[in-house]
């Protein structure tokens, strides 16, 4: 995890609680330019400095220290399978797609791009 990624976390919290940059800036008691360029992942944070802002917004250290990327993708994997579930037909094509070659399966996906721009 990049120092961007915990940045944007942190203004996400901090939006969240409702507070402006210089606001949570003299919570911890730093220049608002440092809370910006924390938020910006320009500046790195340490352990100690991420703790209390993790105390002040009132979330588990966790929060920042976790990928987004990795929750997104378990939530779209586990939505893939429901509709699998639900529908048979859906897993049929997939298994088919599976079993074609690369530059084949690049025209069936602009076929489908194709049908649902002309559904639209």
């Amino acid at each position: 995890m990049g120092f961007k990624e915990i940045g944007r976390k942190l203004q996400l919290a901090r939006e969240e609680a409702g507070l402006s940059q210089e606001q949570l800036a003299n919570m911890l008691g730093c220049a608002q330019s440092t809370l910006s360029n924390y938020e910006k992942g320009k500046r790195r944070l340490y352990l100690t400095q991420l703790e209390n802002i993790a105390e002040i917004l009132d979330k588990p250290i966790d929060y920042f220290m976790e990928s987004s990327t990795n929750n997104e993708t378990t939530s779209t994997v586990s939505s893939i399978n429901d509709a699998l579930d639900d529908e048979p037909e859906l897993l049929q094509i997939i298994n088919t797609l599976y079993t074609l070659p690369k530059e084949r399966r690049r025209s069936v996906m602009d076929y489908i791009i194709w049908q649902k721009t002309r559904s639209s």
